[in-house]
């Protein structure tokens, strides 16, 4: 029981100068951080891209392209049109009784 009381009041003892050390302990790592960070090479320019200018489209572009994709739609549908007008019309023959 003496041995088990001797502990007891030993640890009663300890604990707070335990919690002290502890406690400087961190604060010696919080001021180390502290003057680590300061002593840190500082990182390198960060060259930022000037932002993307809309180039004015030209005008061939705008009204030409559409321009001769109508012009080859209606080619192509007059094209068929005659077909059917010129070669299917001569294939049949209507009966009149």
């Amino acid at each position: 029981m003496k041995k088990f009381a001797f502990v007891l009041g030993l640890f009663l003892v300890m604990t707070p100068a335990m919690s002290a050390l502890a406690d400087d302990h961190v604060e010696e790592n919080e001021t180390q951080q502290g003057t680590m960070d300061e002593n840190l090479p500082v990182p390198a320019i960060v060259i930022e891209e000037p932002p993307e200018q809309i180039e004015d489209v030209a005008w061939t572009y705008r009204f030409l392209i559409p321009t001769t994709v109508a012009i080859a739609t209606l080619v192509i549908l007059g094209n068929v049109i005659q077909y059917f007008r010129q070669v299917t019309r001569k294939r049949y023959k209507v009966i009149e009784k």
